[in-house]
């Protein structure tokens, strides 16, 4: 039997797909049926900084808050944060409790602010390590590539201060310069890269002339926009690499390990075809490791990575030499 062990974030875990933070992963319940179909980790569902702060100003109208004793309007904010960080904190609690695989904890930040406190917490309670969902979108031109990556570097430095478990970030490929943040990220001790973020998508009621919601879930062919740069950074990068959006099979998965990913996060999919398909994408890659001799996972990891290919260059390649066989 192939040996489907990883290791990811210095955790060790049984095989390499971990269920994405996601309304999967919002309860106890949820969290043991990702155990039991045999996910590999748990990323629980973030906990959002803008949702916290809206809780908080409902508990008072922020027009009239300014009226109010300075004391009473911090036990105010005190209190909203506290209750929804408080119930984020049990679910880590129970969840560790309920099964054996590793629970990342996931914040949605946009600062640093009281989330090194949350860090804190949630190792105390027992979190195996913290994925940071942080994403700045480049909107503004009045802000800089650099001011928007500060935001990112601040948020992982702070963080990693605070606690000892790992941290990951998980970040989207809205940079002028990928390699380099990825880098500097590295530099400041993060230990992994999750590549990449899905961001919610808009699209346009043409008939109600109005902007709705595109579609949330990933399509198999996004794959290879993260499988191209964790070939390219895998290695090259002292920290660990998964991989996220557009695997969902067998095969895809296989990919992702082969540039060199420790470990693959699966969300889409399981929407679509439920928990149970976990166990096919673990058969998927125990077939292939078989079918080409591979007893673990640690003898191809990487194997297709660009450092160790023998044309660097392809990596890299932006455009097409040739529209199809027969064109000059």
């Amino acid at each position: 039997m192939a040996d489907l062990s990883t290791r990811y974030l210095g955790l060790d875990l049984p095989n390499p797909v971990i269920v994405g933070s996601s309304g999967l992963t919002n309860s106890v319940e949820k969290v043991l049926k990702c155990a039991e179909a045999g996910a590999g980790g748990v990323v629980l569902k973030s906990i959002f900084e803008e949702q916290i702060l809206q809780e908080v100003d409902e508990l008072a109208d922020v027009a009239e808050i300014s009226y109010w004793h300075a004391e009473a309007a911090d036990y105010i904010h005190q209190y909203g944060r506290e209750n929804a960080v408080g119930e984020y904190v049990k679910l880590i609690k129970a969840a560790k409790a309920a099964v054996d695989i590793p629970i990342i904890a996931s914040v949605h930040c946009v600062s640093a602010g009281a989330w090194t406190e949350f860090a804190m917490r949630a190792e105390q309670v027992g979190a195996d390590a913290i994925e940071l969902n942080v994403h700045v979108f480049p909107s503004d031109p009045r802000r800089s590539a650099r001011d928007n990556e500060e935001v990112y570097l601040r948020v992982a430095e702070a963080v990693k201060r605070k606690v000892s478990i790992p941290v990951a970030l998980k970040i989207g490929f809205y940079f002028s310069d990928i390699p380099e943040m990825a880098a500097k990220l590295a530099a400041v001790g993060v230990d992994g890269l999750v590549f990449f973020n899905r961001f919610y998508r808009i699209d346009f009621d043409i008939e109600g002339m109005e902007m709705v919601a595109a579609s949330y879930l990933s399509s198999p062919d996004e794959i290879t926009i993260p499988l191209r740069w964790i070939s390219l950074l895998s290695g090259e990068l002292d920290c660990d690499f998964a991989a996220t959006t557009g695997v969902h099979d067998g095969p895809g998965a296989v990919k992702m390990l082969l540039a060199g990913a420790k470990a693959v996060q699966i969300c889409s999919i399981l929407y679509r075809q439920g928990v149970g398909h976990i166990g096919t994408i673990l058969g998927g890659v125990t077939d292939w490791m078989e079918r080409h001799g591979f007893s673990s996972i640690d003898e191809f990891r990487g194997k297709l990575c660009q450092e160790l290919s023998e044309n660097p260059a392809a990596y890299e390649r932006v455009q097409f030499m040739k529209l199809s066989a027969g064109e000059e």
